[in-house]
C-alpha cells in the first residue's frame, strides 16, 4: 500500500469505535514478532489532562541528553503522521506506509480466523511500536490514549511511569468516580517500575495500592518533587525544582500556561530517573513545544488556542487566562463533543466571556446537540451565535473581536485542528508533504 491507501485502511477501522482491552493488540503484536520487546526503554505517560505536554517535555529532554527516541501521541491536529515521531521528526510517508502494509495482512488474517477486528487506535499503537523497533530507538515515550489498564499502549512495560492527574472524563469506559478512574489509570504501573505522580486527592489511594502491588517506587509531586513557581508570562514559565537532594534553579518551560509548570516538573523528575543530567533537563524543557495548549497564534487581536475539553482542563485554562490576561476582553469560539461534561466545563469559562460563537467539532457522530452549548452560554448571559460551518464560525468570531481583544478558540482538539487550517500558523512538519488541511 502507498501512503493514501494506508491511511484509508486505518480510517476504515474507525467503524469499530472504542473497544477497550488488550487481547487484540497482544495477538496482533505476537503475529508481528512482538516488536515492543525490541525497544530498550519505555516511558509511559498517563493521566486525565496534560499527558501530551508532559510526554513532549520528556521526549525533548531525552533527545537533549543524546538518546534516540520514539514518541507516540494522540490525537493529531492536522496530519496523522504527527502521532509518530522518531528523534523529533514525524514518521515519513514511506515509513508509515511500510508499517501499515506489514500490519494489515495480520489484521485481515485475525478477522478471517474469527477474532474481533483491532481498532484504529490499536493499529496506530502497533504502527508506532513497529516503527520504533525498526528505528532501534533507545527510549520510547508513549502517551496513553484513554484510561490505562485497558488502553492498547499498556501492552508495553514502562520502566518509568508518569501519572499527571486524575479527574472525571471518559466515564462511560473508566468509571463514575475519581477513585474508579484512578484505579484504571494506575494499571500502567508495572512490577518494579518507577512512578512519577501528580495525582492528588481522591485518586491517591488507588495509585498507592497499585504501586504497592507491583513493588513500584512512587515520587509524588508536592512531596518528593518540590516546585517553586517564580513567574509566568505569555512566553512560558520559570520555576525552581527539587527532587531529593538535587535542586535545579530557574528552569524555564517555553510553553505558556501556569499548568505547564507541573507538567514540566513531572517530566524533569521522570527524565532524571532515566539518567538525564541537569543540562539536558534545562535544554529540553526550554525547547519543548506542544501545539493547541494555550498556543498563541497572533497578537492583534490576540488569538489563543487551548484544547480544554473537560472541567479539570477548563479550570487550568481559566486560571491561566486570569493570571496572564486578567483585563482583556475575551471572545470565544467554542466547540465540544457531546460525551464531555460540557456544562460543567463551560460554567468555569462563561464568567470570563464577553461573547461566544459556538460551532460543532468536525466529528458529527459525537457532537450530539451542539447548539445546547449556545443555549447554555446564553442562559449565563453571554452574547452568543451558533454557526454550523466552522470557517464561517471563525470569521464571525474574528469580526466580533477588536484588535485589542482576545479570541479564545477552545474545546475539542478536533475543532482546534480544523480551525488551525485557516490561521497563520507554522506546523512542525519536516518534509512539506503533509500540508494543513
Amino acid at each position: 500500500m502507498d501512503y493514501e491507501q494506508s491511511l484509508a485502511f486505518m480510517r476504515d477501522l474507525c467503524k469499530f469505535g472504542v473497544n477497550p482491552g488488550l487481547q487484540r493488540i497482544r495477538e496482533l503484536l505476537r503475529r508481528l514478532g512482538n516488536p515492543q520487546e525490541k525497544v530498550a526503554h519505555y516511558l509511559h505517560v498517563g493521566g486525565t489532562n496534560g499527558k501530551g505536554s508532559t510526554a513532549a517535555c520528556c521526549d525533548s529532554i531525552l533527545r537533549a541528553a543524546g538518546f534516540s527516541t520514539g514518541f507516540f501521541s494522540s490525537p493529531h491536529l492536522h496530519c496523522h503522521r504527527e502521532r509518530y515521531r522518531i528523534n523529533g521528526q514525524w514518521l515519513s510517508e514511506p515509513a508509515f506506509a511500510a508499517s501499515i502494509s506489514a500490519i494489515a495482512p495480520h489484521i485481515n488474517a485475525m478477522v478471517g480466523e474469527g477474532w474481533e477486528s483491532p481498532t484504529e487506535f490499536e493499529l496506530a499503537t502497533a504502527c508506532a511500536l513497529l516503527s520504533f523497533a525498526h528505528a532501534q530507538v533507545e527510549w520510547a515515550v508513549l502517551e496513553v490514549g484513554m484510561g490505562g489498564s485497558i488502553d492498547s499502549t499498556n501492552i508495553i512495560d514502562g520502566e518509568i511511569v508518569i501519572l499527571t492527574n486524575v479527574a472525571l472524563d471518559h466515564c462511560r469506559y473508566l468509571g463514575n468516580t475519581v477513585e474508579q478512574i484512578a484505579q484504571v489509570k494506575a494499571g500502567i504501573i508495572k512490577p518494579g517500575s518507577q512512578v512519577v505522580c501528580g495525582v492528588s486527592g481522591p485518586g491517591e489511594d488507588a495509585i498507592r495500592q497499585a504501586a504497592a502491588a507491583c513493588q513500584a517506587s512512587v515520587y509524588w509531586l508536592g512531596r518528593d518533587i518540590a516546585v517553586e513557581h517564580i513567574r509566568s508570562d505569555p512566553q512560558g514559565s520559570c520555576f525552581d525544582w527539587r527532587m531529593g537532594e538535587e535542586r535545579l534553579a530557574e528552569l524555564a518551560v517555553s510553553m505558556p500556561g501556569l499548568y505547564q509548570v507541573d507538567n514540566a516538573a513531572l517530566a524533569a523528575a521522570a527524565c532524571r530517573l532515566a539518567g538525564c543530567e541537569a543540562r539536558a533537563i534545562r535544554q529540553g524543557l526550554a525547547n519543548a513545544k506542544w501545539p493547541g495548549r494555550l498556543e498563541i497564534i497572533d497578537s492583534r487581536p490576540l488569538i489563543v488556542l487551548d484544547g480544554a475539553h473537560n472541567p479539570h482542563g477548563m479550570a487550568a485554562l481559566t486560571a491561566s487566562l486570569q493570571a496572564l490576561w486578567p483585563n482583556m476582553r475575551k471572545i470565544a469560539l467554542v466547540g465540544m463533543l457531546a460525551d464531555k461534561e460540557r456544562e460543567a466545563a463551560l460554567s468555569l469559562l462563561a464568567p470570563m466571556l464577553d461573547g461566544a460563537v459556538v460551532t460543532p467539532p468536525p466529528l458529527a457522530e459525537r457532537c450530539g446537540d451542539w447548539r445546547a452549548i449556545a443555549r447554555y452560554l446564553s442562559a449565563k448571559a453571554v452574547p452568543v451565535l451558533a454557526i454550523e460551518d466552522n470557517y464561517q464560525g471563525l470569521q464571525a468570531a474574528l469580526a466580533w473581536t477588536k484588535p485589542e481583544d482576545m479570541l479564545l478558540i477552545t474545546g475539542s482538539l478536533y475543532l482546534l485542528g480544523e480551525i488551525r487550517r485557516w490561521l497563520p500558523v507554522e506546523t512542525d512538519k519536516e518534509d512539506g508533504k503533509c500540508p494543513i488541511g
